[in-house]
């Protein structure tokens, strides 16, 4: 049931193929490790980011190569994603900012700005947002780690290469927490709504101007627990700016700006109104949210990151003995016996969960990850047809959604449905090629339709997408043989 993990060793001087060099290890994060590379067709200086998970680094794909080959100078420039050597990288602009992370901080703005400053600063991750808005294309992941500033240029990275379903039932807490910044109706899901960065911009400039987010974990969130106004927090914000913090802050989505243009003229509208002043931080005016609670729910979803099962199942049984209702508690516990075996188990969790328990602007996506889990679950207990429905129903709503289609995919050729199988796994192939787990589907429903001819291409094409894959290879030899 587990993600398959490559064994990825990685070394300075390393040649990827006859296209890379690796010349410094820059960092590593949930998603995958990065490195400073030289391009060898080039010698040109660029950015690699290596997934740790391999296969689901390929569902980079369809989003990223939407912003291939375009450019805005407050976005990292994707130049290319693909396999080289049997690894999946995705390389990018080399940019040699630091994290604004480093400046944001729990304690407040570690360097002081002027009013003047912060907003260049604002307005460049606004224009960022607005190019991939233009693009139908929402960031999704909108904070302090994902913005790269130097001197005063700022660009903004992490746009649709790390939001995989699978993370939100592991999602951790970094600086002030991701969940900081997400907004209420995408919390546990894997939905991205345009609107939804707007809230997040909201967060951003909410802690430019007071130091601090308006919350700092997801319990907070999702108890809609309140906060302070940001002039409680620092009296030199003028009105019409906290009027700009405020709505992008609503957290009914119908009730914020409907489009960045929207933000971009309010908040434009506010600046002209402001002054030269350093955004100085009143530390004396008490935080109104209780920002000491600890976040039960942030703490399972960490444990069950690095493999804790049975300190997430404690927590989460103590939780729900309280009578805490929240439905996400549920489907976290739900989480924890599936990957624990304890299916059945897993299966009665989720079919007690009452999803019209949750806010109604969170439905949608509540239930879209409520029902992924099941279709999981069903598909490890054999009820292949029972999983076929679910995996249905979800990709009918969901028709854009590439891990939908490839698992409801795999439904049909386990209930018999080959040529639907067929049809597709085609479509992912031909909107987004290169997939290699799609490739491989492809050649093993072909050899199971006996039409061995495609099958030994698309064989043939997975092993030079990864010339290591040792099922590829021992395929190919008994064609050979046979053939």
């Amino acid at each position: 049931m587990t993600q398959r993990r490559y064994n990825i060793i990685l070394a300075k001087d390393q040649m990827l193929g006859d296209r890379y060099i690796l010349k410094e290890f820059i960092g590593e994060g949930t998603y995958g490790y990065v490195w400073k590379a030289l391009r060898c067709t080039d010698e040109k200086i660029v950015a690699l980011k290596i997934p740790k998970n391999q296969e689901r680094g390929d569902l980079t794909l369809k989003e990223g190569s939407k912003l291939i080959k375009t450019s805005h100078p407050n976005l990292v420039q994707i130049y290319w994603m693909g396999r080289v050597d049997g690894y999946f990288v995705i390389e990018m602009e080399y940019f040699s900012g630091i994290p604004l992370s480093k400046e944001l901080t729990e304690s407040g703005v570690s360097v002081p700005r002027t009013f003047q400053v912060v907003y260049e600063i604002f307005k460049q991750i606004l224009a960022g947002i607005a190019f991939m808005h233009r693009l139908k294309l929402a960031h999704g992941d909108i904070k302090p780690d994902n913005i790269l500033i130097s001197d005063r240029q700022v660009k903004l990275t992490d746009f649709g290469t790390s939001k995989f379903i699978e993370d939100i039932f592991v999602k951790t807490a970094d600086g002030a927490g991701t969940y900081a910044y997400v907004a209420p109706e995408v919390i546990g899901s894997q939905k991205r709504y345009l609107n939804s960065d707007i809230y997040s911009l909201g967060v951003l400039l909410y802690q430019f101007l007071t130091g601090r987010t308006p919350h700092t974990t997801s319990i907070q969130v999702l108890h809609n627990l309140p906060f302070a106004r940001p002039k409680e927090l620092n009296n030199s914000i003028t009105d019409e700016m906290e009027n700009v913090i405020s709505r992008a802050l609503e957290r009914d989505p119908s009730k914020r700006y409907q489009t960045i243009r929207d933000f971009c003229e309010a908040f434009s509208q506010a600046v002209e109104c402001e002054t030269t002043k350093v955004v100085m931080i009143e530390k004396e005016v008490p935080f109104v949210s209780v920002t000491k609670t600890r976040d039960t729910l942030e703490i399972a979803q960490t444990h069950c990151r690095v493999g804790k099962y049975n300190l997430a199942e404690s927590i989460l049984i103590q939780e729900l003995a309280h009578e805490n209702g929240l439905p996400d508690f549920q489907l976290q516990l739900a989480f924890v016996y599936f990957k624990t075996n304890r299916l059945y188990d897993a299966f009665n969790v989720v079919n007690n969960i009452e999803p019209d328990q949750v806010e109604d602007f969170r439905k949608e996506s509540f239930k879209d990850s409520l029902y992924y889990l099941k279709g999981q679950i069903l598909f490890e207990l054999k009820q292949y047809e029972e999983a076929l429905k679910v995996y249905r129903t979800l990709y009918q709503i969901n028709p854009e959604n590439l891990d939908y289609q490839y698992r409801l995919a795999m439904c049909c050729g386990l209930c018999g449905f080959e040529d639907e199988a067929i049809q597709l796994l085609e479509e992912i192939n031909t909107d987004t090629p290169g997939v290699l787990s799609v490739v491989k589907k492809l050649g093993q429903a072909y050899d199971q339709k006996r039409d061995f001819n495609k099958a030994r291409a698309y064989f043939r094409y997975a092993l030079k997408l990864n010339p290591r894959d040792k099922v590829v290879i021992k395929k190919l030899e008994a064609y050979e043989f046979y053939l």
